[in-house]
């Protein structure tokens, strides 16, 4: 049975054929069907032949001309040639439109794998509407982080206005289940913590300490130790870890603050 047969039986059973114009993402490679086999004996056109030759718009006056041949005693042979040869036009034209060409499967790009981000905590004081910091430390350890912050604020003559402490982990949740989240969920993160405390109850000074919280908290991109975000003064500072394991950096701390607050470090 030939591709032409075959879809004969099946428009005659109601069967509805599909035939993709292009070659479908994951299917095999197209194959070319069987083909009827060229007609070499003048007959009579099949009749799916006919309703092929009038779809594409060749009229077939072969019965009539072989009447008229008979009639007149001539060889009806030519006309019968002429529709052989309207036939195999027809079906190669429809062969040509039919055919798939196999092409190359398209890959489909895939984002690179995110950083992935060791598990760290942020820790706020907001001092007034004078300060707002954030430092990075290692969960797990223990320093007295608050007492150095106690002194440094103390320094700069903060330790009288209304305190607020906040905290927050990363990651926010343990899932075993879900991908390990990366450096560019905590950067969302922790930038909207930040911005929706400010917007909260705004400050005039950001200290950023440590390199989490200056990785992941900064609202704008630091070349500089100090920057500037709608009017508010961004600090990059050690973390209070970083100063309690190496004592001689509060030195050079404690001179960038006496430059930054003159008035505040004057006495």
């Amino acid at each position: 049975m030939n591709e032409r047969q075959r879809t004969e039986y099946l428009s005659a059973l109601g069967v509805t054929s599909y035939m993709p114009r292009f070659c479908l993402p994951l299917a095999p490679d197209p194959v070319q069907a069987l083909l009827p086999p060229p007609v070499d004996a003048p007959q009579e056109a099949p009749r799916g032949v006919s309703a092929v030759m009038a779809a594409a718009g060749v009229v077939t006056e072969a019965p009539v001309a072989a009447d008229r041949a008979t009639q007149t005693g001539m060889d009806p042979s030519p006309s019968s040639a002429q529709q052989v040869s309207d036939v195999g036009r027809v079906i190669g034209s429809i062969t040509a439109e039919s055919r798939v060409s196999a092409s190359a499967p398209k890959a489909t790009p895939v984002a690179p794998p995110q950083r992935q981000v060791a598990p760290f905590v942020l820790s706020s004081w907001r001092l007034g509407d004078e300060l707002l910091a954030v430092d990075s430390r290692e969960p797990g350890v223990a320093l007295p982080v608050e007492s150095l912050f106690g002194n440094i604020a103390r320094a700069l003559g903060w330790h009288g206005l209304e305190s607020e402490r906040n905290k927050l982990r990363w990651p926010l949740a343990e899932n075993p289940f879900a991908a390990a989240a990366g450096a560019e969920d905590a950067k969302d993160t922790c930038t909207s913590w930040l911005e929706a405390a400010c917007a909260r109850k705004p400050v005039k000074s950001i200290w950023l300490m440590g390199l989490p919280a200056q990785e992941f908290c900064a609202p704008v991109a630091m070349t500089d130790g100090v920057g500037d975000w709608q009017g508010v003064r961004v600090v990059f500072m050690p973390s209070l870890t970083e100063l309690l394991e190496a004592p001689a950096r509060k030195r050079e701390v404690w001179n960038m603050l006496r430059r930054l607050y003159p008035e505040q470090t004057r006495r």
